[in-house]
């Protein structure tokens, strides 16, 4: 790797054993002269550097996770690194996109709530993908990569609803995957007695209504076209509901979860897939404000905080909260056609948080 970063392409060579071959952009090049053109060829072309992110060893293979950046659209990328090593030499060397990987190049897809957290996240994966992404919330960002891409619109109510469903009609010319991101609690504290009328249909409008109004305005393309994939990000609330002000929002999440397995069993026959993700604690942006906020109250540092939070929950088993990019991943696996037969279930995403399967 440090020889990519360098552009040393002699370091480079002795690197693989003379024969070797490495696979990247669909073609393929056999020996150290031509692997020495390829990086020459490459380096010149992307000005790139790389940055590992993980490796692992998966069927006697050698995976490096690598974040590649350079002078190309959609910079940085992640691609895996697959290595084949003979006598300490690279035998052979394939380089894979995630959007190669997971067949979304070209997809049309709608996420709700796109520009923090979870949403964020998704957006990323699914355009990395190669997916064509339309995102909303109801304030715009400061920055955007790409405005014509984005709708303020405010999807608890059935105009928000209504306008996101034009664009994406207007836009995109149709829809593939559908990825309902929105939800949350702003519920006073003060358990159920202070949860008037208004609390729970804010709860409901938020976490339910948007999703049942955006579902019932676009499935009827997906299933003329007989294909596409609805994933609704529920909550482990809907099973372990907490106590205090959230009591509005797991009831309606619950009703979420509920809706959703009862829409797969309709829409499934005609082609639609239809999939529940349903993440614990997510260390998001908001998230680490609120844990700085428990420690700085509890005189704590932020491990402190974070602690507390955990111990909160009952614990989780995995020590450490889920990462936003770690449920996006899991999201763009579920909408892709390597998942084509997995439809009307959940799937957890919380370090064990739920004591029971």
């Amino acid at each position: 790797m440090s020889s990519e970063n360098t552009h040393d392409t002699d370091a480079l060579a002795e690197c693989f054993a003379s024969d070797a071959t490495v696979k990247d952009e669909g073609q393929t090049l056999k020996g150290l002269k031509a692997i020495k053109a390829w990086r020459l060829e490459t380096a010149k072309k992307y000005q790139h550097t790389l940055e590992p992110v993980a490796a692992s060893a998966r069927g006697g293979k050698t995976v490096v996770s690598t974040k590649l950046t350079g002078n190309f659209p959609g910079s940085p990328v992640t691609l895996d690194f697959v290595f084949t090593l003979e006598g300490g030499k690279i035998a052979a060397l394939e380089i894979r996109s995630l959007s190669g990987y997971l067949g979304l190049e070209g997809k049309r897809a709608l996420v709700t709530g796109g520009t923090k957290g979870v949403g964020a996240a998704v957006v990323a994966a699914l355009r990395e993908a190669g997916a064509s992404v339309i995102t909303t919330a109801r304030l715009k960002p400061d920055k955007l990569v790409r405005a014509e891409q984005f709708l303020t619109a405010d999807v608890s109510s059935a105009e928000g609803c209504a306008a996101v469903a034009d664009a994406v009609r207007d836009r995109l010319g149709g829809i593939d995957i559908i990825v309902h991101v929105v939800g949350g609690s702003s519920a006073p504290a003060g358990e159920f007695a202070v949860l008037d009328d208004t609390e729970w249909h804010k709860a409901l409008d938020q976490n339910l209504f948007g999703a049942v109004r955006l579902d019932r305005a676009l499935l009827p393309a997906m299933i003329e076209q007989g294909s596409g994939v609805v994933i609704h990000i529920t909550s482990i609330q809907d099973q372990m509901p907490l106590p205090d002000a959230t009591i509005a929002y797991a009831a309606a999440k619950a009703a979420l979860s509920n809706y959703s397995k009862a829409l797969s069993k309709e829409v499934s026959p005609k082609g639609v897939r239809v999939v529940r993700v349903s993440p614990g604690w997510v260390e998001t942006d908001g998230a680490v404000g609120l844990v700085k906020e428990i420690a700085r109250q509890n005189i704590t540092d932020y491990e402190g905080g974070r602690k507390i939070v955990m111990d909160s929950l009952g614990g989780i088993p995995l020590g450490r909260p889920a990462k936003p990019s770690e449920v996006a991943d899991l999201v763009a696996f579920l909408a892709s056609p390597r998942a084509a037969s997995i439809t009307g279930t959940e799937y957890v995403i919380d370090g064990g948080t739920v004591p029971t399967a």
